[in-house]
């Protein structure tokens, strides 16, 4: 916006933190306004964000207005390292965190989880995890945002306990193995971003899962399986 006044010798720019420069030469960007000192016409070019500029009236008498601009995140400006806790986990004995990194665009992330069991005996499963990791890397359609979809494949690897029952003529018997296993998943769900360092996700799980070392009457080395994971995340 632009108005006359009477006329001043030199040029004058008002800050929003209220100084007022006496200037000359004065440059103006999209980005910052240069110009050299009033009183030290022969010194350096100074320079100043736009942004941080809320008047300059010339000489001339012509004044200029500048209206602040809001920083508008991008869809790609969101934090893109995340640690996260796995809270369903908790459920079936499980004590699960993971790290994962998003790429610059912000549709590609490579997630590295680790889990502890302490559980005793088998829940939904027929094996008890003791440990597991792996690596699943999650695919962003839309890149980043408040609410996103997220796909993508994973593997785990991890130790186990074996833990089941077998009846012969003296009656059931319990028996327990450690034992070790392999799953590959197809992941599918929604992450919610409320601000820009926290996240909150649903993730749904399906594959197959293959354990190295089972009983011999126990034909279920290889079979489907699935789940649920309710996370919080911490972005930085």
């Amino acid at each position: 916006m632009l108005g006359s006044i009477s006329l001043f010798s030199q040029d004058y720019i008002y800050t929003r933190n209220n100084n007022r420069i006496a200037a000359k030469d004065v440059t103006i960007d999209i980005t910052e306004v240069r110009y050299k000192e009033f009183n030290n016409p022969a010194g350096s070019e100074m320079a100043i964000k736009s942004n941080d500029i809320s008047l300059i009236a010339f000489a001339d008498g012509r004044l200029q207005f500048f209206e602040p601009v809001k920083k508008i995140v991008m869809r790609n400006e969101f934090n893109k390292n995340l640690f996260t806790y796995h809270l369903a986990d908790l459920i079936v004995n499980n004590f699960t965190i993971s790290y994962e990194r998003i790429n610059k665009s912000g549709k590609i992330g490579f997630e590295i989880p680790l889990s502890l069991g302490y559980g005793h005996y088998a829940q939904i499963d027929d094996i008890v995890n003791q440990f597991y990791t792996g690596l699943s890397v999650n695919f962003y359609p839309t890149g980043q945002g408040k609410w996103r979809f997220i796909t993508g494949p994973g593997f785990r690897v991890g130790s186990a306990k074996w833990d089941y029952y077998s009846y012969d003529e003296y009656g059931y018997s319990n028996y327990k193995s450690n034992t070790g296993y392999f799953k590959l998943l197809v992941n599918n769900g929604v992450i919610f971003t409320p601000i820009k360092a926290l996240s909150f996700s649903i993730i749904g799980s399906i594959g197959v899962r293959y354990v190295f070392k089972m009983p011999s009457d126990y034909d279920q080395r290889v079979r489907t399986t699935g789940g649920v994971s309710v996370n919080l995340s911490y972005r930085f």
